[in-house]
């Protein structure tokens, strides 16, 4: 077997470009195969510039986001394009208004506040109102995303300011990092800014990491909004 420094060194501009993105190519099959929810033959993908493209036809949404969970988790791709269609069988399909009372319901049910209301087009449901805990968006997310016939989820909530001191959030935030093991915190800065505006910088491996950065920055009560503009592997 060559060494793969030794491959590095003797290719240049586009010829590395396209060996690291059949590599990266490969890395995202292995890592579809491996996910037990998606039937890997079904999905077709495509790799560019780090930059991953996945097509194809699926049973189900949740298998979907399955998959797209499978690619993020790969390291080194620093883009997705997720086209995956599902096709339900007609049993399975539902209407928005059916989709809408659902999702209400399951909204109290977990103890999301009556102030986050859902509204639901084509199977693709928009969450708006205030929420008193950063979490609670990410439970809202969750709990509308598992529904079947929702095709896709969007956040327009808010959260609810309270009085916080931007270095003690700072720290609590690090703190947090610091506890999370999907990703190297010492890669990753943290500023706050007036309201409990966070920004995070610097570097992680994988679009996974960058999704659990942000997640974990909200999870940090006195947090409003992420502003995240960490690089992948480098690359923004």
């Amino acid at each position: 077997m060559i060494p793969l420094c030794a491959v590095k060194s003797a290719l240049k501009g586009d010829e590395m470009t396209r060996y690291m993105d059949h590599s990266l190519h490969e890395a995202v099959l292995d890592a579809l195969e491996a996910e037990p929810r998606v039937d890997a033959g079904k999905v077709a993908v495509a790799v560019e510039s780090g930059v991953a493209t996945l097509s194809g036809t699926l049973r189900s949404f949740t298998e979907k986001w399955a998959a797209e969970s499978a690619v993020k988790s790969v390291k080194g791709i620093r883009g997705l394009a997720n086209e995956l269609r599902v096709e339900l069988p007609g049993m399975h399909i539902r209407d928005d208004a059916d989709v809408a009372k659902t999702i209400v319901q399951v909204l109290r049910w977990g103890g999301l506040p009556e102030t986050v209301q859902a509204e639901v087009h084509d199977g693709y449901v928009t969450l708006q109102g205030e929420v008193d805990w950063p979490y609670q968006r990410n439970d809202a997310r969750d709990m509308a995303r598992r529904l079947e016939g929702v095709r896709g989820v969007y956040d327009n909530m808010t959260v609810k300011p309270i009085p916080v001191d931007p270095v003690q959030l700072r720290r609590a935030i690090e703190s947090r990092f610091q506890r999370v093991a999907a990703f190297d915190a010492k890669n990753v800065r943290v500023a706050v800014k007036p309201f409990g505006v966070v920004e995070l910088s610097g570097n992680v491996g994988s679009l996974a990491e960058f999704d659990e950065a942000e997640s974990a920055a909200y999870s940090v009560a006195g947090t409003t909004e992420v502003h995240n503009e960490l690089l992948i592997n480098g690359v923004w």
